[in-house]
């Protein structure tokens, strides 16, 4: 089973935090620690559920190294196709049907399965760069 990891949009904020943890009421929300805490991120407040949208990390990285969360944009090339979509929400949550993480966005493009040779690049998110969304934006 993997570990669940989320990002936050703070809604009043217009702002996005490196890493959200949720607790019973409220979500921590955490700036990035650069790697001084095992990637964990260093809390800098709390945030009532209402006020944020929690983005789930979907486990894969992309060719650069970055984590890929729902509602990135990405783009993807796989053999002679080159597209670009949003990450919908992890297909396997806990891991345990070892599906793809973007699966959703695969299929939608005809890609079956566990494809190999996939390059994808984070190119921005829904919430910090909506206009990539726009067809003839990149």
């Amino acid at each position: 089973m993997k570990d669940l990891k989320f990002k936050a949009w703070h809604l009043k904020e217009n702002k996005m935090y490196y890493r959200a943890y949720q607790k019973l009421f409220y979500a921590i929300l955490c700036e990035n620690d650069q790697g001084e805490n095992d990637g964990k991120g260093l809390p800098v407040k709390r945030a009532p559920y209402g006020e944020c949208v929690l983005l789930e990390s979907t486990g894969f990285f992309d060719k650069n190294r970055a984590e890929i969360f729902e509602g990135d944009i990405v783009q993807v090339r796989y053999k002679d196709r080159v597209f670009k979509e949003v990450v919908d929400s992890p297909p396997d949550m806990f891991g345990s049907r070892r599906l793809h993480p973007l699966q959703g966005l695969l299929k939608k493009h005809g890609i079956l399965g566990n494809p190999e040779n996939l390059e994808v690049e984070v190119l921005g998110n829904t919430f910090e760069t909506p206009q990539l969304t726009e067809p003839g934006r990149s």
